[in-house]
């Protein structure tokens, strides 16, 4: 059994035990509860629907949870592994030392408040030499927004740890829409044009103050930031393909052998990637 199965056992022991995540139930009594009587003031009054197995189902097609997956593993995962799957593609040679943040992290790191972190990336990482963040797609459209979030994470974190050689944002998508799902949102190349920045206008607040107040950092990133796209299929097959050349009689590459294969399942159960069921 990979490691992701065990993960949708939580969720299963949550799901049977809602005390875990600060849910009780109300006791049965003869007569209906009055919900302002039993439910504390700050609190709502839940009901499920479906069973354990229809919630699996609405989560295996989920985005953000296919997102955890994803940072979960490479949280983990060696260099080398970095450097071959968000780097490579993207023409980047860089082999780390890496260290990756996600979502809840910046507000912290940079002194925003909770509410100012709006930048919210799939997935970020950055070295001594290259920052990268990575975008998941599963169902939902690029918008051209998205892409303004990666540049104010390079620009504050530049300001915080210094410039970089190598800027790069890859996304992750279904093999169908590969090709074309840049130029949609008028982007035919691996970099920006000047007129990108200056053609939107649905900024986040704290994003467009940040750009404000640091124009030319932001068209330094604008200029450098290199684009790219590849499909579920391809990093599936990518993972496959490190796993074959992993040696699982050595401790180090036993481990991270289990690794790729728990992330590479949970790639292949997961519904919107643009891979068949059941497919190898």
């Amino acid at each position: 059994m990979t490691w992701n199965k065990k993960c949708w056992g939580i969720f299963s022991n949550i799901y049977w035990t809602t005390r875990f995540i600060g849910m009780r139930s109300i006791k049965v009594a003869r007569e209906l509860a009055d919900p302002n009587v039993v439910v504390p003031k700050s609190g709502r009054v839940y009901v499920r629907y479906g069973t354990e197995g229809d919630v699996v189902k609405k989560l295996l097609s989920q985005e953000e949870v296919l997102n955890h997956f994803f940072n979960i593993a490479f949280d983990i995962a060696s260099d080398d592994v970095i450097s071959q799957l968000p780097c490579r593609p993207l023409g980047i040679e860089d082999r780390g030392p890496f260290e990756s943040y996600s979502r809840g992290f910046h507000h912290t790191r940079f002194g925003w408040s909770e509410n100012e972190d709006v930048t919210q990336p799939d997935g970020f990482f950055f070295s001594p030499r290259s920052l990268i963040g990575v975008e998941l797609k599963l169902g939902s459209s690029t918008w051209p927004e998205q892409i303004l979030k990666y540049l104010a994470l390079m620009v504050c974190e530049e300001r915080k740890t210094g410039k970089r050689g190598n800027l790069g944002l890859l996304f992750i998508v279904p093999e169908k829409v590969r090709e074309n799902h840049l130029s949609k949102i008028g982007i035919n190349r691996p970099s920006l044009d000047a007129e990108f920045i200056a053609r939107l206008s649905k900024l986040p607040k704290r994003i467009k103050r940040l750009f404000e107040e640091n124009p030319i950092e932001l068209d330094s990133v604008r200029r450098r930031v290199r684009l790219g796209s590849v499909s579920w299929t391809w990093l599936r097959d990518q993972l496959k393909h490190i796993e074959s050349e992993l040696d699982p009689r050595i401790r180090g590459e036993q481990t991270l052998l289990r690794l790729l294969a728990g992330l590479r399942a949970q790639i292949q159960d997961h519904k919107g990637t643009g891979i068949p069921v059941g497919e190898p």
